[in-house]
């Protein structure tokens, strides 16, 4: 197997296109923008994963090392723009701006990836405007959550990987590796085995460039255990983030009822702190725990809540406290195994509703509202379109052409990841497309075994690659069914022409 595809045969997306992009992007966000959209600034204050405005402003550095509620690198770009300007206009422009680089920068990755799996410059670019006029990219580029980081992290990754297996370079690899120990310094939900399975199917693909790859991911996955090792020093849990045990505990014990979880803590099988009916519940509630912390002079871990009155869930006692829901969680999913394998499967179904639908979006939700409604029935075939979306799950809020999209696009990619393996061969288009579900699958199986609540937002972030996946798909369909052959050359790199290195 071989990576290298003949020089003539390289496909270099025209710029024009990309052009048409950004301009029908600037005309649709001025539109959206009179339309009553405007950049969410509250999460500043309110939102959990962010660190008190106090804290980012005159101690960032420190906070942003210390804290072991979620990984550094989001925090540190807020803190960076909130050092800028105290001003609320200022910020809403920053913010606005590097959003909306993020978002312009996701809807140019996925044209330019589609048009060299597909060829087609038309398919790439329709593609590419439908994701970029979708609700959700609207609403998502409006906030400042880290969603939009996530999605251009991704693409970034998928795009120089389909490089790598196109012509390999030491510096694409590595710079590859650069993006995936970034997104991990970004989200909790993507952990170094991610990271090194992700880079051992790299190895794979490309048979005659492993000891580069192996090298071009030494340093990024050093950096990645570097993270978990000062997290280890600060709160004595190996992870980059110490929240998952409540964060399970709403599939698992939460999920149980409240007399049968009395009866398992009378009888010893669980912990009093079970019997609370939320996770992520006050100091004031957890005060056995905050009372065994000592003070270790360092805000981030002492604070029991910001400066805004907002709980500080990075506060050192939050790590007991997860490793007792964590405790908790994994003696009711063996006492009560169903409920838990229930629970997965609301997750699952929240995973399929549009990713609009998500209450801290709802303002400008609103504001579009005509527009996402219309979106929502046409593009995601969501029988239901709830005014006010919650937390709660109602079965015709779930987009059924969003099922059937994602069903396909993993049964696509899970097609060819056996084709290969039989064959022991793989073409550059087929490797990227494997590459695209293996992250599909990554996301989807691990964010829905974790967490029951938001996972729509899970999904949106490889929607891209599920567009792509499908893109490729019906393309290939296209071709076969016009002239009997593919679309795109798809022969095994190993048939192919290889230039001298």
């Amino acid at each position: 197997m071989r990576q290298k595809v003949d020089q003539d045969k390289l496909i270099y997306p025209e710029p024009r296109p990309a052009l048409w992009l950004v301009g029908f992007y600037i005309l649709s966000r001025l539109c959206f923008f009179a339309a009553g959209v405007r950049f969410d600034l509250a999460p500043i204050d309110t939102s959990w994963q962010i660190l008190d405005p106090v804290l980012l402003r005159e101690n960032l550095l420190e906070s942003v090392f210390y804290m072991p509620g979620q990984p550094p690198l989001y925090n540190l770009v807020l803190g960076a723009v909130l050092k800028i300007s105290e001003d609320p206009l200022v910020l809403s422009i920053l913010f606005r701006g590097i959003y909306s680089a993020l978002a312009i920068a996701s809807v140019l990755l996925l044209y330019s990836l589609v048009r060299k799996l597909t060829g087609s410059l038309w398919l790439a670019f329709g593609v590419a405007l439908v994701f970029m006029l979708t609700p959700a990219l609207v609403l998502y580029e409006a906030i400042p959550y880290y969603t939009l980081m996530i999605l251009a992290l991704l693409g970034v990754i998928a795009w120089l990987f389909h490089l790598c297996v196109e012509r390999f370079t030491f510096g694409r690899a590595f710079a590859m590796f650069v993006a995936m120990a970034a997104l991990i310094y970004t989200r909790s939900m993507f952990q170094w085995q991610w990271f090194v399975v992700l880079a051992m199917f790299c190895a794979l693909v490309l048979p005659g460039y492993r000891k580069a790859v192996l090298g071009a991911a030494l340093v990024p996955l050093a950096i990645v255990f570097a993270l978990y090792g000062k997290n280890l020093m600060v709160t004595g849990h190996f992870a980059t983030s110490d929240w998952m045990g409540m964060s399970l505990s709403k599939l698992t014990t939460l999920a149980i009822g409240k007399d049968e979880r009395q009866r398992m803590a009378d009888s010893g099988l669980i912990s009093d702190m079970s019997l609370m009916d939320f996770p992520f519940n006050t100091p004031e509630e957890y005060a056995d725990f905050f009372d065994a912390v000592e003070p270790t002079g360092i805000t981030v871990l002492d604070q029991k809540r910001k400066s805004t009155g907002h709980v500080n869930y990075n506060h050192l006692a939050y790590a007991d406290v997860s490793e007792q829901a964590l405790a908790d969680a994994i003696a009711a999913v063996r006492i009560h195994p169903t409920v838990y394998l229930q629970s997965m499967g609301t997750a699952w179904l929240m995973f399929l509703r549009p990713a609009s639908d998500y209450p801290f979006l709802h303002e400008n939700r609103q504001a579009i509202e005509p527009y996402s409604r219309a979106f929502s029935l046409v593009l995601a075939g969501q029988p239901a379109y709830p005014d006010k979306p919650g937390f709660d799950l109602e079965m015709g809020q779930i987009g059924v052409l969003i099922a059937i999209g994602y069903t396909l696009a993993v049964l696509y990619g899970l097609f060819l990841l056996l084709r290969f393996a039989i064959r022991r061969e793989v073409s550059a288009t087929d490797a990227t497309l494997i590459f695209l579900w293996l992250n599909i699958m990554y996301v989807s199986v691990i964010g829905n075994a974790f967490e029951v609540d938001e996972n729509q937002r899970f999904r949106f972030s490889v929607n891209p690659f599920i567009a792509a996946t499908l893109a490729v798909m019906a393309w290939r369909l296209l071709g076969w069914a016009r002239r009997g052959e593919r679309t795109l050359d798809a022969r095994p790199m190993s048939e192919r022409p290889r230039p001298d290195r």
